[in-house]
């Protein structure tokens, strides 16, 4: 039965979520065409810094092609007279098929006749006959070129190509490049020049740029079409001799590409677009060459020197792509009010119920939500009233052995049974108190528990009872355990290695600064050990040193530290020893330790010890320098020991 109550708590919790929900819905409509858009604009921006990359690779291999021709050894043969035109004509061949840009290469003399020319023609190159080569002196390319000193390249703007006074059909757009001719001498024999076809690069560069049904374009400086534009406005100037600009369609867009913006949007739609200056695109590729470039000249027409690229997103394709469908988002935004309604209506059917339920009600459901782990009810003395089932597969007591007993009978030790008072109270304070604590279970053996006690206070009595959640960590205290003794021990001997041993000297010699004792610092190294991994393997190698670090550690006395430190080498700290005397008698215990023969199976081996002392805090303060002082040592005893061992034998011959 629905009462007025729920009602209340349907309200409560369905008009705030409405009115949220509502509110970023119309948020999101609203912010949603700006984040896209700021989106479209970066995809656009992307593609179009990636086209620019290509034109200007592609226009670094032009130039290196020319400058490649232009030295070329073949000219030098030609020079000299040792090869003739058709051999230098078939490499030029080659070299057109290969590359696959150049609708011409040429060489022209120091008159400015075509000495060599290859046509790439329809895909095949071929030389074109001396009848049919012509004079080119009055061309730029070749005025420009002819007496430019070397290094020097001409760069023409981008135009179509004529042919005999007429423009070549098809079009074909093409950038003129040359470069004087110099033999090995110095001496000048001419200009090289390259036609290059602009038209299949301008098709890389704009096959990029068509993202989300965008339209590109190249444009010269004045806006007139060169790429992009309807039927018969690219190169209209050229074909038909009238103009025709992207500022005759799109005004408002020409008059921001001419202040310089890269990203714009306006009533044609948005906009992408970088103006490529031609000294730029060049210079900047070939910065760090020693080479003059000469851009254009006085006859040619200076806005195919510099260029507009760009792409152009429709208004239409840019709402389409900015607005979301408007019936999927009214039904999404249905089906959540749907959701948020009968979240509500649960809401508040449980809010009802949990005013209604009593104290013991809300406890059970406390239990039964932590079911899976040890769940321990007590009242506000610590008396246990209730526990489950997790329990007692975690401690091993029953319901009826653990209810009516203190939560202290199962800590472990007295001083963790008296710090529960502590955690009560800290749980009464906070309402919560989480931590590890030492219990025991029914066998008597010991595991470690991760805790959670939470003080619950009945508001109609105000009567409080604490509810403790306790999880079995001892495994991963074993855990942690057994991986530092692995990253403090030596995997051979199970000694402590260097980094335990180091730190453990550093706190024997803070304890004897305190304490005013000396610490011995013993280093020792086996004598002859190489021998025997020579021969008889590193496995009984490996069991000598396994004896040796069991040798030192039964000789030193407790609380001493034995460690193997890598190798043969082994280091023993002497704890609160009586000046070097007793360091020294200590040592010449371990050494008498490790000289005795060690049995393995049927062989008997014997290895022996040399052994450096220092003396802590007498011959240094420093627990580095203590050890490299120990190792010095050791190393000048291994030098005596071997310098007596000579002479013994010298004596014995």
């Amino acid at each position: 039965m629905i009462k007025l109550g729920h009602v209340k708590s349907f309200m409560v919790c369905f008009a705030p979520l409405s009115v949220v929900f509502l509110s970023i819905v119309g948020f999101l409509a609203w912010e949603g065409s700006s984040v896209r858009e700021k989106a479209i604009a970066d995809d656009q921006r992307y593609a179009l810094e990636k086209s620019i990359s290509v034109l200007r690779e592609r226009i670094e291999i032009v130039i290196s092609d020319l400058l490649i021709l232009s030295e070329s050894k073949q000219i030098d043969a030609v020079v000299a007279g040792t090869s003739n035109l058709t051999e230098l004509a078939d490499e030029f061949a080659v070299f057109s098929l290969r590359r696959g840009l150049y609708d011409q290469i040429r060489l022209l003399d120091n008159d400015g006749i075509e000495v060599v020319r290859v046509n790439y023609g329809s895909g095949i190159p071929f030389s074109v006959p001396v009848r049919e080569l012509q004079d080119k002196s009055n061309r730029s390319y070749f005025r420009m070129a002819r007496n430019a000193p070397r290094g020097t390249i001409y760069i023409s703007g981008v135009d179509l190509n004529e042919e005999f006074g007429q423009i070549e059909k098809p079009i074909k757009p093409v950038v003129r490049l040359s470069a004087p001719v110099f033999d090995k001498f110095g001496e000048r024999h001419g200009v090289m020049v390259l036609n290059l076809r602009a038209a299949p690069i301008f098709n890389e560069v704009v096959d990029a740029l068509r993202l989300d049904g965008a339209e590109p374009f190249v444009l010269d400086d004045d806006g007139g079409w060169m790429l992009g534009g309807e039927e018969g406005e690219n190169w209209s100037e050229e074909l038909t001799g009238k103009p025709s600009s992207i500022g005759d369609r799109y005004p408002k867009a020409w008059e921001n590409m001419q202040l310089g913006l890269q990203s714009f949007r306006v009533d044609s739609g948005f906009y992408s677009v970088q103006r490529l200056d031609v000294s730029d695109l060049f210079l900047a590729r070939n910065s760090l060459r020693s080479l003059a470039v000469i851009f254009g000249s006085d006859d040619e027409k200076s806005s195919r020197l510099n260029l507009y690229v760009g792409a152009r997103l429709p208004t239409d394709t840019l709402n389409q792509l900015l607005s979301p469908e408007r019936d999927t988002l009214i039904i999404v935004s249905a089906a959540f009010l749907l959701l948020i309604a009968v979240g509500s209506a649960a809401y508040a059917w449980t809010r009802q119920n949990q005013i209604i339920a009593s104290f013991d009600a809300r406890l059970s459901e406390q239990v039964l939500r932590a079911s899976k782990n040890s769940v321990v009810v007590a009242d506000e003395n610590g008396i246990i009233l209730k526990v489950n089932p997790g329990f007692t597969a975690m401690t091993g007591y029953l319901p009826n052995e653990a209810v009516g007993k203190p939560l202290s009978f199962l800590r472990a030790q007295r001083e963790n049974a008296e710090a529960l008072d502590d955690i009560l109270m800290s749980a009464r304070a906070n309402g919560i108190w989480e931590g590890e604590v030492r219990n025991r279970r029914k066998g008597g053996d010991f595991f470690y528990s991760n805790v959670v006690v939470s003080a619950i206070t009945d508001p109609t009595t105000s009567d409080v009872n604490f509810v403790e959640m306790g999880l079995d960590i001892s495994r991963h205290m074993e855990n942690a355990q057994e991986l530092w003794r692995q990253a403090n021990h030596d995997a051979l001997t199970g000694l402590p290695n260097r980094l335990l041993f180091e730190d453990r000297l550093e706190v024997s010699c803070g304890h004897s600064e305190n304490e005013g004792h000396s610490v011995g610092l013993l280093y020792i190294d086996l004598d002859g050990f190489k021998p025997v991994n020579d021969r008889y393997g590193h496995e009984i190698g490996d069991q000598v040193l396994r004896k040796v670090g069991e040798r030192i550690k039964n000789t030193i006395r407790q609380g001493d530290t034995v460690a193997r430190l890598g190798g043969d080498e082994f280091a023993v700290i002497a704890d609160d020893v009586n000046g070097r005397e007793e360091a020294e008698w200590v040592a010449q215990k371990i050494a008498a330790s490790i000289q005795r023969p060690i049995e393995i199976d049927a062989l008997s081996i014997t290895v022996g010890a040399s052994v450096g002392i220092a003396i802590f805090p007498t011959d240094c303060k420093e627990t580095v320098a203590l050890l490299g002082l120990a190792d010095e040592k050791m190393y000048q005893n291994k030098r005596i020991r071997k310098s007596k061992s000579g002479d013994l034998a010298s004596a014995l011959k």
